[in-house]
């Protein structure tokens, strides 16, 4: 009787701690993306981009019953086009992540190992696009690479056709404000 206690003492401890690490937290910290915070501008009122970014800590990316967070850069962006706004996400600089406002969401590239490049994944004329960011210096940042994002596109019927244009220019370099 005495073994058989202990044995089912055993298994409890066992089954707890494996439910117990079914809920550990993965935590995705990045500290290099902290220099691409602020308000970035290229351009003017004829044709120009706006870029404002923050950073926020322990976003839960993909919902809250996901186990990874992540610190991340959000971000609104503004895009001016033959004297025309095309885009104004900035109106909701003053939003967080919870709120679902925020036009683009970024990190530095975990896949290669420079620190001063940020990677951005923004909704552009109802599509997703990603933007390559390289830091510069403290007050100049260079936008490397704009291109769409790879999927399966569905169009509904009655539905417009997707645009594929990006009014985002490559190769430019904003100015921290």
């Amino acid at each position: 009787m005495k073994n058989i206690i202990y044995l089912l003492s055993i298994i409890c401890c066992i089954s707890f701690n494996n439910c117990s690490a079914q809920n550990i937290v993965q935590h995705i910290l990045d500290p290099s993306s902290d220099k691409f915070t602020g308000m970035w501008k290229w351009g003017g009122a004829t044709n120009g981009v706006t870029l404002i970014m923050k950073k926020e800590y322990n976003v839960h990316l993909l919902g809250n019953n996901d186990n990874t967070i992540a610190d991340v850069i959000i971000g609104f962006h503004k895009i001016n086009k033959n004297g025309q706004i095309t885009e104004d996400h900035t109106i909701f600089s003053n939003t967080n992540f919870a709120d679902k406002k925020n036009s683009f969401v970024g990190m530095t590239d975990i896949h290669t190992p420079n620190p001063n490049e940020l990677r951005i994944w923004m909704s552009h004329k109802n599509k997703n696009i990603e933007l390559e960011i390289l830091y510069i210096d403290l007050t100049h940042i260079k936008i490397v690479g704009v291109k769409n994002q790879e999927g399966a596109r569905f169009i509904k019927p009655g539905q417009a056709p997707t645009d594929w244009s990006i009014d985002i220019p490559n190769n430019i370099i904003l100015t921290k404000q």
